[in-house]
């Protein structure tokens, strides 16, 4: 039946997604960082903007835009080097801060330092994008997608099997990144955090600007 899922090929699909999930990579990182700096509501809201980017990258991937990238070379190369420049910008933000934060008194508190507008809409929303823009960074995340579509079968089955999957990748991925974002929202985490900010934000600058540098040049070498 037309919209009957495929249960070997969604089966197949999640053992190898669940295999390939914990990679690191711009994501955890990026929620690595919002659990150790910000509040819990902003882990949510990283979490929620990675998983609207997430969903676009799937659905990208089951209507061909792969093809549609590859058919058209500058307009890969466009919305491949603004992604990559996105992490490039958040990296230097990052090194930028650590270099602010040198020179100030160090935080003994559990917590990171708050701002007074951490929890205002405007301030929810730029973590939102954060996470929707990380998620977006790499366009050739579209064709790795795709790649496992087809090595998995999902491209040959039927829509519902295709919807599935995309919902098992939303389900899995938000699990784990949710489980990265209470772990380092623990005490003795936050405290490490206290005591080494200005390496750690340097740490997460510089492999931030190393992941955007990467993407670019991969993308300009072609």
């Amino acid at each position: 039946m037309a919209y009957s899922v495929d249960a070997g090929v969604l089966w197949t699909f999640t053992l190898l997604w669940l295999v390939i999930m914990p990679t690191p990579g711009a994501n955890t990182l990026m929620v690595t960082h919002v659990a150790m700096t910000r509040p819990p509501v902003h882990v949510v809201m990283a979490i929620a903007g990675n998983m609207m980017g997430i969903l676009l990258l799937a659905a990208g991937a089951l209507l061909g835009w792969a093809a549609l990238l590859e058919a058209f070379p500058r307009l890969r190369l466009f919305v491949q080097v603004l992604g990559a420049g996105y992490l490039v910008y958040f990296g230097w933000r990052l090194l930028q801060r650590s270099r602010t934060t040198a020179v100030m008194p160090a935080v003994t508190t559990a917590q990171p330092r708050q701002r007074a507008d951490d929890n205002t809409v405007g301030d929810l929303r730029r973590t939102l994008a954060l996470g929707f823009l990380t998620a977006l960074s790499n366009a050739q995340a579209i064709a790795f997608i795709t790649g496992i579509y087809a090595v998995t079968g999902i491209l040959q089955a039927n829509l519902a099997t295709g919807l599935a999957s995309v919902a098992i990748m939303i389900a899995c991925n938000s699990t784990y990144l949710g489980m990265l974002g209470w772990l380092f929202q623990r005490g003795a985490v936050r405290r490490g955090y206290a005591r080494f900010r200005t390496r750690i934000e340097a740490t997460v600058g510089v492999l931030f600007i190393l992941l955007g540098g990467r993407l670019m040049w991969r993308e300009l070498a072609r």
